[in-house]
């Protein structure tokens, strides 16, 4: 049986739920939000909320592949939900500047969030169409 753990490659780390959550802070939100589920529909809500900024044409799991949520079945790419901070990875539109939009998505995803802090990564660029 493959364990959350063993998921991120790594048995003797605890698991978040997200990439990079390793530690008793890690565990502690893993069971307190209990389990990954829940963790894997906060990062579905984040990303379909995310998805709704006029100038985001799709998430990214970022150039390393570490924005991504861990649930049941393939990773969720694109939204990490760690304890402190969700990390949302867009692909955004040419033409306005990236932080209006990065805070526009930020002004979106942040009534989700609860107490945590909203990071946007712009991983990528393209041309609508």
């Amino acid at each position: 049986m493959i364990t959350p753990a063993d998921a991120v490659g790594a048995s003797h780390r605890p698991w978040s739920g997200a990439v990079g959550g390793t530690g008793a802070a890690a565990t502690r939100s893993w069971v307190a939000a209990g389990g990954p589920e829940p963790l894997a529909e906060l990062a579905e809500q984040v990303a379909e909320t995310a998805m709704t900024c006029p100038d985001v044409l799709g998430l990214t799991a970022g150039p390393r592949g570490w924005i991504v949520t861990y649930r049941a079945g393939p990773p969720f790419a694109g939204v990490a939900v760690h304890e402190a901070v969700i990390e949302v990875g867009v692909v955004v539109r040419y033409g306005r500047p990236f932080a209006e939009i990065a805070e526009d998505v930020r002004r979106l995803v942040r009534p989700l969030a609860g107490r945590r802090k909203v990071d946007v990564l712009i991983g990528g660029v393209a041309e609508d169409g």
